[in-house]
């Protein structure tokens, strides 16, 4: 039962140390990023966005209900983290790259959009985008590093297969790359769009 109970100890300890890292980095500093593409078109200052915001209009209970947003959401990409960790391979630093560039283009290209005010009003768009993609991206790569250095350090990646668990590993690994480059295209294609 030890075993269990130490293992349950470290999957508690990836949520909640992904919710305290979306809180900072996706609320905390999504509020920061905010800010600073608000200050690059004060022609937005006051419009509500598409998420019912008033841009540049920072209070005290709209910067609570972003920190516990980003909260929850950072709760959510710890849980899929657990889900795909054992699809990571390779050395430490291209572990980290994976899920920092996962993390960035597949959560930004949900948040990247081409009607609506966020991203045709605030400008340039390629700094707004690039601010979306930003913020996800570094929670993956924090996310990674708390995980893999202080909680899951005693848990190997991948785990140990047969020949048939390795193919499978692989045939998902391919699948995860396949989704991440449409991504990654359909990114590009609002970046042109917006541009």
């Amino acid at each position: 039962m030890g075993g269990l109970a130490a293992g349950l100890a470290r999957v508690l300890g990836v949520l909640v140390a992904g919710g305290v890292l979306g809180a900072l980095i996706g609320g905390v500093g999504g509020r920061i990023v905010m800010y600073l593409l608000i200050r690059l078109t004060p022609a937005a200052d006051g419009v509500t966005s598409d998420d019912g915001f008033e841009m540049g209009r920072f209070t005290l209970s709209g910067s609570l209900n972003l920190v516990a947003i980003a909260t929850i959401l950072g709760v959510v990409g710890a849980v899929l983290y657990l889900v795909i960790r054992w699809l990571l391979f390779g050395p430490w630093w291209f572990r980290v790259l994976s899920v920092t560039l996962a993390a960035g283009v597949g959560v930004g290209n949900l948040l990247v959009h081409t009607d609506g005010v966020d991203f045709t009003l605030l400008e340039p768009a390629l700094v707004s985008v690039l601010a979306f993609v930003a913020v996800p991206a570094a929670y993956g790569a924090a996310l990674t590093v708390v995980a893999e250095r202080w909680i899951l350090a005693a848990w190997p990646v991948p785990p140990r297969t047969g020949t048939a668990g390795s193919a499978t590993l692989w045939v998902l690994r391919a699948l995860a790359l396949v989704v991440g480059v449409l991504s990654l295209v359909d990114l590009a294609g609002k970046v042109a769009i917006l541009a």
